[in-house]
């Protein structure tokens, strides 16, 4: 069995969507990998001219593997799609080389790299295309040589799962991840074949989308009471006064808390002009309102996207978001609009604002 250290700092990286580079090396070779917003935008270290065997035509001899193939597309007559296809397969094969080896080192190097014309690959949708595809097993078992152990959702899983845009099979498995189950324990408990199930989670533990955390074992002799007798405390009887007074002040905090944020959301409405708001047409916080928001946002790629929403009492709700408008008035007034097929059976919409990257419309899909 094998530490996989490495593999999952690679994974911790690729989640934060952070510019950078990454030297990849293992004892017959090493590639440097340069990402910008979960997208490949450099290769280099890899045998180019394996494009030019795979597509039948002669190499151009670039250092790049994605330059290779955006210039064997312009000069050899091969389309672009097939040759950033090729190009993804050349590296997934070195991806493969460097998972597998026990004698594995990376070294990450923070930073934005240079900008590129052309198209770039998605560093997520290639790694899990690789994990799922190895029918052989031997990638899932080096990302996870140990499946007593458990697994959670990352911060930022539904940002980074949804554009996967997997199988309901999947989300359900997905769904059943809650941070107190080992990958084992999920394993057997689906309905579906053990080793495709661990390669789903292998593969989303490699692109930081679940993050693995030991068991806690007890091992040894704990004495979980003690050899004597605690001595009985005396019981104290409050007076029914001070039961009463503590009600009152309870019920004076909670009237307080409940006009303040009434208060704060009149003030955040007055200050949100030119923010990004959208309607809310489901919702839920349980596994399998999960696997619901997720396929209603695969059927509906282009007018849907599921957003979490952290209520701070454990497990993030999920939220399935409808339309983009400028205002809080905008979005009310368009609630008449939404189709009924993909409202929330019983689900009364309601204008929520959303930020930074909730606010983008849905993405096209594509890897």
């Amino acid at each position: 069995m094998t530490d996989p250290q490495e593999i999952l700092q690679l994974g911790r990286w690729i989640a934060r969507r952070e510019g950078g580079a990454a030297r990849l090396t293992w004892s017959e070779g090493e590639f440097i990998l340069r990402l910008f917003e979960g997208r490949i935008r450099f290769v280099e270290g890899l045998d180019t001219s394996e494009l030019g065997c795979r597509l039948g035509c002669e190499p151009a001899n670039r250092t790049d593997l994605l330059q290779e193939a955006r210039t064997l597309a312009a000069e050899r007559e091969v389309s672009e799609t097939q040759a950033m296809g090729a190009a993804k397969e050349v590296f997934q094969a070195g991806l493969r080389r460097w998972l597998v080896d026990p004698e594995r080192e990376l070294e990450v190097v923070e930073g934005e790299p240079d900008e590129t014309d052309g198209p770039t690959i998605s560093i997520t949708h290639t790694l899990v295309e690789l994990v799922l595809s190895d029918t052989s097993g031997e990638v899932a078992s080096a990302i996870l040589p140990d499946l007593d152990i458990l697994l959670s959702r990352s911060p930022d899983f539904l940002d980074l799962y949804a554009p996967l845009r997997l199988s309901e099979e999947a989300d359900f498995i997905v769904s059943k991840i809650t941070g107190e189950r080992t990958a084992q324990e999920v394993a057997d408990r689906s309905p579906h074949d053990v080793d495709e199930v661990v390669r789903l989670l292998a593969g989303l533990v490699v692109t930081g989308i679940l993050e693995p955390e030991p068991a806690s074992l007890i091992t040894g002799d704990v004495d979980l009471l003690p050899a004597e007798p605690l001595p009985e405390a005396p019981r104290r009887r409050l007076p029914v006064t001070w039961i009463a007074a503590a009600a009152a002040v309870l019920v004076i905090v909670l009237a307080s808390i409940a006009y303040l944020v009434n208060r704060s959301d009149g003030t955040v409405e007055q200050a949100a002009a030119g923010s990004a708001w959208a309607l809310v047409i489901d919702m839920g916080c349980e596994p399998q309102d999960l696997q619901r928001v997720l396929n209603k946002a695969r059927q509906h790629p282009k007018a849907l996207r599921p957003v979490a929403a952290d209520l701070g009492e454990g497990d993030p709700c999920w939220r399935l978001v409808w339309g983009s408008f400028a205002t809080r008035e905008a979005a009310e007034a368009a609630v008449g609009e939404v189709p009924p097929d993909m409202q929330g059976q019983g689900f009364e919409p309601h204008a929520i604002e959303l930020t930074g990257e909730e606010g983008e419309p849905p993405a096209t899909p594509g890897g």
